[in-house]
């Protein structure tokens, strides 16, 4: 079922999935006249058929709703969902949630990137026009839940604020910034910002060097609550406050599964209902309703029940690459445990067989099974990074070598930050546990501060970040799984499979990342109205900035999957920045400190840049090999035109560029009808060019 609605979404409905299906429905029924694969091919077509019914009913409602408000002006009241600074001043990027439309009551998210200044947890009302997303970033939408874009009636474009909002969401949000504000009031800047992020979910506060740092040593996970921190809450705690006795009997068991459920829904609203906390609660609460009928428990029936009921709204959901990776770690820690447990009963049973006094054993034979707790985990963290790296790969992100190593070494630290994090933030609320507050802040502090350490250390070594072609790294994830498969069918022993797989995996990654050297990539990022640009070659990148808070975290992330460890140059192109750009970078030029018709000219590893401030805005210009890219940022107006062969496009109409191509975050007003734009470009400096 999730499948189906993955090879949906991202196979062209009107040319590739009519031809896919046919084969798929084919190969299912030629399996079925084998009596042996008869059951699993009916079982598979089953949930294909499920499968196919979400995507239909999830197409038919998101058709409904642009049918029904795109392309008109309408009143809408809605609750603030989220809400970052802009590149304009007071104006944020918002999501929000309808709750009426024209004074009818409906329930459906939308997206607004020039909404006037707001905070999350509020209710507004105004005049909005609606309009559906473009088809090149339709699935990114609909994979959160956004069915239209909002844009403000320019003939009434105040907004009205109707105070706070009382909704459980509305409310959760605030008890996570109280819960963040008590975590955050004895510490400093990076190891409060950590833990908060860890703890409560609040990631405002992480700076972008730690940020950077735990991207690069394979730790982001840690930074987001996620189904980890929900067992180690819902299931640590409890085993150890609850005698064993009374987890013996059944109707403790019960009352337990019961409290394990509250307890991850109140977290799942503490963190805002971020998708990660959400299917961990889900599969919570699956295995809470196993207890209550009886049922045994199966990791596999509990991750895909989860699955299927996160998907069951909205089919495009299978599409996020968190719920994505979750899947993967989530099969790769069971196979993990698989391994351990087979390997474990290998060494009794060979153990026992040649002992020659089966009854005492001597110390020194003890020792080996006390470290069976060590190579749990770390067969673990091996497993579950080596099954995320499909999944990595194919969405285009860049995999740290370090992954494994960093996840074994800190596994230890993450339940007790978490639980001292967590005992922090509530005895902040009340004045009378000052004493425990401080006892408890200055213990977190510690390890955090360990672990920021470890990731800041770990980030300076080479091959921190690997990044590969998407085309490339689906061959080599299928010649992987095949020779994985061959293994498993011919029975090899892992003495000779595990070489053998592991030297195939380095040559292919190797002969990847040779074949990838020096191609220059060009890609627009962060919101469409502001898009910032990123270049980047091997390990360093060269940044054009003209957006706000929102355009850094994408800039940021963009970084992070390019495997970026050097920003040579950032450009900000702001004449009147109402914020001001942090990130880190060797040389940095601010258009806002340049006088007026003055130019620069800077060389850098990715491209040669040259950047003219005017009265009325900012341009640059990048030289790749025989290439030239302009960049706009306000109104440029120039005696002659500017020659480029290609436009990294905004909403400024380029009426100073002389262009040939353009590259763009969605169609403006002054672009001519036609084909969706590509928003990346990948080079080389002698020749040859792939537009995305």
């Amino acid at each position: 079922m999730l499948g189906v609605e993955l090879v949906y979404a991202f196979l062209p409905q009107t040319e590739r999935f009519v031809p896919f299906a046919a084969f798929f429905v084919a190969l299912c029924l030629l399996l079925c006249i084998f009596e042996k694969t008869r059951a699993a091919a009916l079982c598979i077509l089953l949930g294909a058929a499920a499968g196919m019914a979400s995507v239909l009913y999830t197409e038919n409602r998101m058709e409904q709703l642009r049918v029904r408000y795109a392309g008109r002006p309408l009143v809408l009241t809605a609750e603030v969902e989220t809400a970052s600074d802009s590149y304009y001043p007071g104006i944020v990027d918002a999501v929000l949630h309808v709750e009426e439309v024209n004074g009818q009551t409906v329930s459906f998210r939308v997206e607004c990137e020039t909404l006037p200044d707001c905070e999350a947890g509020q209710r507004v009302q105004g005049r909005f026009t609606l309009a559906a997303p473009a088809a090149g970033s339709r699935v990114d939408r609909y994979t959160d839940g956004i069915a239209l874009l909002a844009v403000p009636d320019e003939d009434k474009p105040d907004l009205e604020v109707l105070g706070e909002s009382g909704s459980f969401r509305a409310r959760t949000h605030r008890l996570q910034q109280k819960l963040s504000a008590s975590l955050r009031r004895r510490m400093d800047g990076s190891t409060g910002g950590v833990l908060a992020a860890m703890t409560v979910g609040d990631r405002s506060h992480l700076s972008a060097a730690l940020r950077s740092a735990y991207r690069s040593a394979g730790l982001s996970h840690v930074l987001v609550v996620s189904g980890m921190h929900v067992s180690i809450l819902c299931g640590d705690i409890l085993s150890s406050l609850i005698p064993y006795e009374w987890e013996q009997s059944y109707r403790s068991r019960k009352r337990r599964a019961l409290f394990r459920s509250l307890l991850a829904f109140l977290l799942m609203g503490v963190t805002g209902f971020t998708p990660s906390v959400c299917r961990a609660a889900v599969a919570v609460w699956v295995s809470a309703l196993g207890v209550w009928v009886y049922g045994a428990p199966d990791t596999l029936t509990s991750l895909a029940v989860a699955g299927i009921a996160m998907t069951a709204g909205n089919s495009y959901a299978a599409c996020d690459i968190g719920f994505e990776l979750s899947f993967a770690a989530v099969l790769g820690t069971v196979a993990g445990g698989a391994c351990v447990r087979r390997a474990r009963e290998w060494y009794c049973r060979r153990f026992w067989k040649k002992a020659k006094n089966p009854v005492k054993r001597p110390w020194y034979l003890k020792l080996p099974m006390r470290l069976w707790g060590l190579a749990e985990s770390a067969c673990i963290a091996a497993c579950a990074s080596a099954a995320t790296f499909p999944v990595l790969v194919l969405r285009g992100l860049s995999i740290s070598v370090w992954a494994v190593a960093s996840s074994v070494a800190v596994l230890w630290l993450v339940q007790p930050m978490l639980l001292l994090g967590l005992g922090t933030a509530f005895a902040g609320l009340v004045p009378a546990l000052a004493p425990v507050y401080g006892l408890l802040s200055r213990a977190a502090v510690l390890l955090t501060g360990l672990m920021d350490r470890w990731a800041l250390w770990l980030a300076e070594k080479p091959g921190t970040g690997l990044y590969f072609d998407t085309a490339y790294a689906a061959i080599v994830c299928l010649v992987l799984i095949g020779l994985c498969w061959l293994a498993f069918r011919w029975k090899v022993r892992l003495r000779a499979a595990v070489p053998c797989i592991l030297l195939t995996a380095a040559v292919t990654v190797g002969l990847g990342n040779a074949l990838s050297r020096d191609v220059v990539h060009i890609d627009l990022v962060g919101s469409a109205n502001a898009p910032a640009v990123v270049v980047t070659q091997n390990e360093t990148a060269v940044v054009l900035f003209r957006g706000g808070a929102s355009a850094q975290n994408a800039v940021e992330n963009q970084l992070a999957r390019r495997g970026v460890q050097n920003v040579e140059l950032l450009v900000d192109l702001r004449t009147k920045p109402q914020m001001a750009c942090t990130l880190e970078a060797a040389r940095t030029v601010r258009a806002e400190q340049m006088a007026a018709n003055t130019a620069q000219e800077l060389r850098c590893t990715p491209a040669r840049v040259e950047v003219l401030r005017t009265r009325g805005g900012s341009l640059a210009r990048l030289t790749i090999g025989n290439r030239q890219f302009v960049a706009l940022s306000g109104n440029v107006e120039l005696a002659e035109p500017v020659s480029a062969q290609w436009l990294l496009a905004s909403p400024a109409k380029p009426t100073a560029v002389r262009y040939g191509n353009v590259l763009a975050l969605r169609r403006y007003d002054w672009l001519e009808s036609g084909d969706a734009l590509p928003a990346s470009l990948s080079l080389r400096r002698g020749g040859g060019l792939k537009a995305e």
